[in-house]
């Protein structure tokens, strides 16, 4: 769903702000994209990257690493101790178990199961 059409005429940073915004509120969706993003904010894609430039991190580059946090908060979390690391990558829009765990010992160092309470 496109976000009206003042998105498309605002400034950079307000641009941006919707962008991270449209982000948060879809994390979870596995079909989540750039191209989505740029499409729900009213630009190109590559407009999109040039709206991210600032930050220092591509789009889809910012839906990874809050999708990690998310779900390394998750992982954290003792109250989710009874979801399994493939049901906490799913949650966050990981379509594969592998996957999430291959970037997700690239971003920390260690495996989703090592930060689990009681280990």
């Amino acid at each position: 769903s496109r976000l009206g059409d003042g998105a498309a005429t605002a400034g950079p940073a307000s641009r941006l702000a919707v962008a991270e915004e449209y982000i948060g509120r879809h994390l979870s969706d596995p079909a989540l994209s750039a191209g989505r993003v740029a499409e729900a904010v009213g630009v190109s894609a590559r407009q999109l990257s040039r709206i991210f430039e600032p930050s220092g991190v591509s789009p889809s580059r910012r839906i990874l690493e809050l999708r990690l946090a998310r779900a390394r908060e998750q992982l954290a979390d003792d109250g989710s101790r009874r979801l399994t690391v493939a049901e906490i990558a799913h949650r966050w829009g990981f379509a594969s178990q592998a996957h999430f765990t291959r970037v997700f010992g690239d971003r920390f160092g260690h495996t989703p199961g090592a930060i689990r309470p009681g280990r």
